[in-house]
C-alpha cells in the first residue's frame, strides 16, 4: 500500500477535488433544508392568515431563487391579500420578462389589472391570450377562471359561448355555462346545459340531477326546470333518460301524481313490463306518498309480468292500502276530515279492501300467503299481518299466530329475529314477562352481537315493571358503557329515572312501574286510574312530574283532549322545577293543532315554547310548525 507522502501530484488534485465537491453538496443540502423550512413557515403563515409575515418570507425566497414558481406565485397571492396590487401588478410584469408568452402569467395580469380598475387594460391582455391560438379550449377556460374570480359572471359565460363558436362545437364547456346560469339564477340556460349533458352522457343522469338539486331547492329554479325539459320532451316524446329526469323533477317539488304519469311512459317505452312503475312505487312509499304508490302498484298487478315483479307489486300494494288505512284512521281518532279518498277509483278494488280498518290490507297479506307458500313472500306478508293484528286490532293471539308461523320459515333469519321481538312484545302485552324473557333469550343466542343492547334494554325494561331495579341498573349500565348506540340515550333515562326514585320514593317508583306496565298493555283506563292514585299520594315525590306526563299521554289516548289541556297546563303552570315544561308545552301545541284544529291557540302555544324555552330540544320542531301554520313556507 502506497504511503501517503507517496502520492502522486494528479492523485491529490483528484482528492482535493472530491473533497471540494462533496463541502459544496453539504453547503447545497443545507441550503435546501433552509429554504424548506423557510417555506413552511411562510405557508404556516398564509394558513392563519398572517399575510404580511407570510408575505415577507415568500418575497425573500423569491429573491434568493427568482425562477421558482412556487416563491413567486406565493409572493403574489400574499400582495392580493394585503391588496398591494401596484407590487402584485409589478411582480408579474418582471416574471413575464423571463417568460414573454406565458398565456398564464397573461391571464393573471389581466385579473390584477381589472381589481385596480382598468378593465381596458385587462380585457387586451385577455384578448392577446386568446388570440395567441383560439383553436385552443384551455385559453377560454383561463381567461373565463379570471373572470369568474372578479366576479365577471356575465363576461365569464360570453367567453365560453365565444369558445363554442370558435370551436364550432356545441357541446364543450357544458358544465361551466351551468354552473354560470345557475350564479346568475338564469335557471332556464342552465336546466338546457344539463339536458345537453344528458343527452351527450346519458350514463351520468344521477349526477345530473344532484347538480340540478342546487337549481330546485328554489321554486322559480323547479319551475324553470320543469318548463325546460317538457320543451324538450314535446322534441323528443320517445326519450327515456328525458322522462326520466322529468319524473325526477316531480318527485322533487313532490308532485308525485305527474311523476306517475312519467313512469308510465318510461314503462311502456323501455319494454319493462311494469318493472320501472314497481320501483316508482317503492319510491313513492318511502316518499310517504302511499295514494300515488297504490295505483302505480294496481298497474304492474295489470300487466301481469313476471313472477318476482307482480309478487312485490302485490306486497307494495299491500303495504299502500295498510298505510292508507293508518291515515285514515289516524284522522278518524283525531276528529278530522279525510282530505281524499282512500284509493283513486274505489270501482277499481275489490270491496274487501275498501273494509273499514286493516281488514282490507289483512285480506292481501294473506292472499300472499296462500299464493306464495314457502318463500320469502309469505315472511314478509306474515310479519305484516303480525303487525297489524298486534298494533291495530290488539289481537294478540291472532298476532303471535302469525309470528310463529314466520318463525317456522327459514327463508330469512332476519324476518325470524324481528318476529322473535314482537313475540316477545306480545307476551308482555299477555301480561306474560317470564315468556317474553324466553323469547328475548332465545334472540340473544341466536345473534348475540347484532341484539345485545336492544335485548338487553327490554330485559331491563322487564325488570323495572317487576320493580327488580337493581338488576335494572346492571343492564343499563352496560348499554350505556357505549355512548355510540341508537339506545343509549333511552337508556340513560331510565337510569336516571330509577335511581333518582328508587331511595327517595320505592314505593313511589313500584306503583309507578305497575302503571306503566298496564299502558303497555293498553289497559288505559286502568293506567290512568293508577297513575291519578299515585299523584295524590306521592304528591312531593320527584317522579310527580314523570307521572303527570303520563296521565296527559293517557288522556289523549283515551280522546280526553281538554283533560289532556288541563293536566299538560298543570305541568307548566304549576311545577317550575320540573325538566319536563317544555315537553308538556310543545304536546299544548300539539293538540290544538293536530286535535282541535285551531291554528291561532296552536301558534301561540309554539311562541310561548320558543319564549320560555330558547334552549328546548323542540324549538326548531316548534318554530317550523309556526311558519308552516302562518302560511310562511307556502
Amino acid at each position: 500500500m502506497s504511503h501517503p507522502r507517496y502520492l502522486t501530484s494528479a492523485t491529490c488534485t483528484l482528492r482535493r477535488a472530491t473533497l471540494l465537491a462533496m463541502v459544496l453538496g453539504a453547503l447545497a443540502s443545507a441550503q435546501d433544508v433552509d429554504l424548506t423550512t423557510r417555506l413552511r413557515l411562510a405557508q404556516s403563515f398564509e394558513q392563519v392568515g398572517d399575510w404580511e409575515r407570510a408575505s415577507s418570507i415568500y418575497a425573500s425566497l423569491h429573491e434568493t431563487d427568482p425562477h421558482n414558481f412556487v416563491f413567486f406565485d406565493g409572493v403574489r397571492r400574499c400582495y392580493i391579500q394585503l391588496k398591494q396590487y401596484g407590487k402584485a401588478i409589478a411582480l408579474v410584469e418582471r416574471r413575464l420578462m423571463l417568460q414573454p408568452r406565458d398565456e398564464n402569467l397573461l391571464s393573471v395580469l389581466g385579473g390584477l389589472y381589472y381589481q385596480i380598475g382598468e378593465p381596458g387594460k385587462a380585457d387586451s391582455l385577455w384578448r392577446v391570450v386568446l388570440s395567441s391560438d383560439p383553436r385552443n379550449p384551455n385559453l377560454y377556460r383561463l381567461i373565463a377562471s379570471q373572470m369568474i374570480e372578479h366576479r365577471q359572471y356575465e363576461q365569464a359565460a360570453e367567453i365560453y359561448r365565444g369558445a363554442r363558436r370558435a370551436l364550432a362545437n356545441e357541446e364543450v364547456f357544458i358544465e361551466e355555462l351551468a354552473s354560470l346560469y345557475s350564479a346568475l339564477h338564469q335557471y332556464e340556460l342552465a336546466t338546457a346545459e344539463y339536458v345537453r349533458m344528458l343527452r351527450l352522457r346519458p350514463q351520468q343522469r344521477s349526477y345530473i340531477e344532484a347538480r340540478l338539486g342546487f337549481l330546485t331547492g328554489r321554486e322559480e329554479g323547479l319551475r324553470a326546470a320543469l318548463n325546460v325539459v317538457r320543451k324538450e320532451i314535446r322534441k323528443a316524446p320517445t326519450d327515456i333518460p328525458l322522462h326520466s329526469l322529468l319524473a325526477w323533477l316531480f318527485m322533487e317539488g313532490k308532485d308525485l301524481p305527474s311523476a306517475l304519469i312519467e313512469y308510465q311512459t318510461i314503462d311502456k317505452l323501455s319494454n319493462a313490463n311494469g318493472s320501472e312503475l314497481l320501483q316508482f312505487g317503492q319510491r313513492a312509499m318511502q316518499e310517504k306518498a302511499p295514494f300515488v304508490a297504490a295505483r302505480a302498484f294496481q298497474e304492474v298487478i295489470g300487466k301481469q309480468p313476471a313472477l318476482p315483479v307482480i309478487a312485490q307489486a302485490r306486497f307494495g300494494y299491500a303495504r299502500a292500502i295498510e298505510e292508507l288505512s293508518f291515515e285514515r284512521d289516524t284522522a278518524i281518532q283525531i276528529g278530522l276530515a279525510t282530505q281524499r279518498p282512500l284509493i283513486a277509483k274505489p270501482e277499481d278494488l275489490p270491496v274487501s279492501e275498501v273494509r273499514p280498518g286493516f281488514e282490507g290490507a289483512v285480506q292481501l297479506y294473506e292472499s300472499l300467503v296462500t299464493d306464495y307458500p314457502n318463500s320469502e313472500m309469505a315472511m314478509q306478508a306474515l310479519y305484516r299481518i303480525g303487525i297489524i293484528r298486534f298494533q291495530r286490532f290488539f289481537d294478540l293471539d291472532g298476532a303471535a299466530a302469525a309470528f310463529d308461523r314466520l318463525r317456522k320459515l327459514p327463508f330469512n333469519a332476519a324476518l325470524v329475529n324481528e318476529a322473535t321481538v314482537s313475540t316477545a312484545e306480545v307476551r308482555v302485552a299477555q301480561n306474560d314477562l317470564a315468556e317474553a324473557r324466553m323469547e328475548y333469550r332465545r334472540l340473544l343466542a341466536a345473534s348475540p352481537e347484532l341484539y345485545r343492547d336492544r335485548v338487553l334494554f327490554h330485559l331491563a325494561e322487564l325488570d323495572f315493571f317487576e320493580a327488580d331495579f337493581d338488576s335494572a341498573l346492571a343492564k343499563l349500565r352496560a348499554i350505556t358503557a357505549n355512548v355510540n348506540t341508537d339506545l343509549a340515550n333511552d337508556a340513560l333515562q331510565l337510569l336516571y329515572f330509577i335511581q333518582e326514585n328508587a331511595t327517595a320514593a320505592p314505593a313511589g317508583l313500584r306503583a309507578f312501574a305497575k302503571a306503566d306496565l298496564l299502558m303497555r298493555q293498553k289497559k288505559y283506563s286502568e293506567a290512568l286510574a293508577r297513575f291519578q292514585e299515585l299523584i295524590q299520594q306521592y304528591s312531593t315525590a320527584l317522579l310527580l312530574d314523570d307521572a303527570m306526563m303520563k296521565t296527559g299521554e293517557l288522556h289523549l289516548l283515551l280522546n280526553q283532549n281538554s283533560d289532556a289541556l288541563k293536566v299538560f297546563g298543570q305541568i307548566v303552570s304549576d311545577m317550575p322545577m320540573s325538566i319536563l315544561k317544555d315537553r308538556a308545552q310543545m304536546r299544548i301545541a300539539e293538540i290544538y293543532e293536530t286535535r282541535l284544529r285551531d291554528k291561532q291557540k296552536a301558534v301561540e302555544a309554539y311562541e310561548q315554547l320558543l319564549i320560555k324555552y330558547p334552549t328546548s330540544l323542540y324549538r326548531e320542531e316548534a318554530r317550523k310548525r309556526t311558519r308552516v301554520l302562518r302560511g310562511d313556507l307556502l
